[in-house]
């Protein structure tokens, strides 16, 4: 019997209008009342997850940055992150191949961009070379929404790319090691549980090893194929309660 739950925001948790449904809130807060745990898994940077959320929700685990963050009463538990040194070669690589592109940094919580940009979400301008710190991610963002070509240079060995099939309008470069399941892995290892232990719900490319590792792995009706292919079920779409009736299933068992 699965007793913890990791889920996905985007287009698993939240509908598409960005809300919690009344059935899942219900189901949610029942999960929580039987001792069970939730865990939060989501691409998100922290500031922009607490707004999505029930207060009560807030308590729990946030895996922030696709795993690059693990934050438990809005303080870092846990982190695996580019380091500084790396961060700084992959943006000298980045403006030699592609210099008039617009690049972000996340770090500490702040997104850090190379110039002013059309954007609706909090960031900063400044210097991305001289900020010198470990970050969360490196981004690279098309301004006319269009999917960005696949990268033209290698990156340093503690990177990697990781390409949405969701939003191809942007890139994201994160740690070698920097997942999902391996953040779900080392907490739910604190807790002396394991994967098996775990159900997990996702949608989108970045879901795919924490869907499969865990011992019950759920896609959406509306997950891309690669989070489906590694499923052991599909459920209903977020837009129809998809976690809320698995959640309650099991509760039922």
């Amino acid at each position: 019997m699965q007793q913890i739950a990791a889920i996905d925001l985007d287009d698993t948790l939240l509908r598409s209008d960005g809300t919690l449904s009344p059935q899942t809130l219900t189901t949610l807060e029942q999960w929580q009342a039987t001792g069970r745990r939730i865990v939060i898994a989501t691409g998100r940077p922290p500031r922009s997850i607490g707004r999505s959320l029930p207060e009560y929700l807030h308590g729990v685990p946030w895996i922030c940055y696709n795993g690059a963050e693990i934050r438990l009463a809005d303080a870092p538990i846990y982190q695996n992150l580019v380091p500084a040194a790396d961060v700084y070669e992959i943006l000298t690589r980045i403006q030699q191949v592609t210099p008039t592109l617009l690049v972000g940094v996340e770090i500490d919580n702040v997104l850090y961009l190379n110039r002013t940009a059309n954007r609706t979400t909090p960031y900063e301008v400044a210097d991305l070379f001289a900020l010198d710190k470990p970050a969360a991610k490196v981004l690279l963002f098309s301004e006319n929404a269009e999917p960005l070509a696949r990268l033209a240079f290698d990156l340093p060995i503690t990177s990697r790319v990781l390409y949405s099939a969701r939003y191809p309008h942007f890139i994201q470069i994160i740690g070698c090691t920097t997942d999902k399941a391996e953040a779900l892995r080392t907490l739910v290892g604190e807790w002396h549980m394991s994967m098996a232990d775990v159900v997990a719900f996702g949608d989108d490319t970045n879901d795919t090893d924490m869907v499969r590792d865990s011992g019950l792995g759920v896609a959406l009706d509306n997950a891309v194929e690669e989070v489906k292919a590694v499923a052991d079920c599909v459920t209903k779409s977020n837009d129809e309660d998809g976690v809320a009736l698995v959640l309650a299933a099991l509760l039922d068992q």
